[in-house]
C-alpha cells in the first residue's frame, strides 16, 4: 500500500466542483431538494457536524482496505476552518484563519503551512488546483452547494426516500465518467445532509468513500482561537510543497 503525503491524509475525501465546465441538467426532483439543502447551509454564517468516515484502500494484492475515521468540522463564513479527523490512518488537524491553511499531524508532530486566499470558496479551489488535494466534504463547505455537488453530473436521478440510520431521506444519485455519487439529505425538519458516497470508477478496484453525518449544529459559538494554530512543543515544520502528493502517490 503506498504511503500517503501529510495533507493527503488528511484530505480523505473529494470535491466535484471544478469537474467540468458546462452545467448539467438536474432531474427536477433533484434540483428541489439539493436546492433547499444548498440554501439552508449558504444561509448559515457558521455551522458545526461531526461525521464516520469510510474509506477503502486498494492494496497491491486487489483487496480492498476497508478503514474508518472520525471527522469534525467547524466553520464561520466567510474565512474560517477547523477540521479534526481521528481513526485508522489518520491523527490530524487543519486550520484555515483566512490567510494560510496549517496542517497537524499529530501522530509524527510536525505540519505544514500554505499560504491561500481569504476567503473558503478560494482557498478550496486554490489548494485543489495548486497541491492536488482537498478539504474533506469540501462540496459541503463551499457556499454554493448545489452548484458544487452537479457540477460535472452527467447524470442525476431522485432515488425514492430510504431510511438513514432511523431518520427517512431523500436519495439522490449522480454520476459521470469516472465518479459516482450518492446523497441522502433529511425528509423531514432541516434538509441536511445525512449520509454522502462517493464511488471511484476509473481507479483500480473502484474504491468508495462514505459519510455518515452524525451531528449537525447550525448555530456554533465559535470563538477566533477555535481557528488559531499553536504549533505543539517540539514540533517540526516541513516546506508547503511537501504536502503536494507526488504523482507515484496518487490513487
Amino acid at each position: 500500500m503506498k504511503q500517503p503525503t501529510l495533507l493527503l491524509v488528511l484530505m480523505l475525501g473529494t470535491t466535484l466542483h471544478s469537474a467540468a465546465q458546462e452545467a448539467p441538467v438536474v432531474e427536477p426532483r433533484v434540483e428541489g431538494v439539493l436546492r433547499r439543502m444548498s440554501d439552508l447551509l449558504a444561509s448559515s454564517s457558521s455551522f458545526a457536524f461531526k461525521a464516520e468516515e469510510i474509506v477503502d484502500e486498494v492494496l497491491d494484492s486487489g483487496f480492498k482496505a476497508e478503514l474508518s475515521h472520525t471527522r469534525t468540522i467547524a466553520l464561520r463564513r466567510p474565512g474560517r476552518v477547523v477540521t479534526n479527523v481521528d481513526g485508522d490512518t489518520a491523527h490530524r488537524t487543519a486550520w484555515f484563519d483566512g490567510e494560510t491553511v496549517t496542517v497537524l499531524d499529530r501522530q509524527h508532530n510536525r505540519y505544514a503551512v500554505l499560504d491561500t486566499p481569504n476567503d473558503i470558496d478560494q482557498m478550496l479551489d486554490y489548494v485543489a488546483e495548486e497541491f492536488d488535494v482537498v478539504f474533506p466534504l469540501a462540496d459541503i463547505l463551499h457556499s454554493d452547494v448545489y452548484e458544487s455537488l452537479t457540477t460535472g453530473a452527467s447524470y442525476t436521478s431522485y432515488l425514492g426516500i430510504h431510511q438513514v440510520e432511523d431518520v427517512p431521506c431523500h436519495h439522490l444519485a449522480f454520476a459521470n465518467e469516472w465518479l459516482e455519487w450518492q446523497l441522502w439529505v433529511a425528509a423531514e425538519g432541516p434538509t441536511l445532509p445525512r449520509k454522502f458516497a462517493i464511488t471511484y470508477m476509473d481507479e483500480p478496484g473502484e474504491p468508495k468513500y462514505t459519510a455518515r453525518f452524525l451531528s449537525w449544529n447550525l448555530s456554533p459559538e465559535l470563538d477566533d482561537e477555535l481557528f488559531v494554530f499553536e504549533a505543539p512543543e517540539g514540533a517540526h515544520e516541513m516546506e508547503p510543497w511537501s504536502v503536494a502528493p507526488a504523482q507515484e502517490n496518487n490513487r
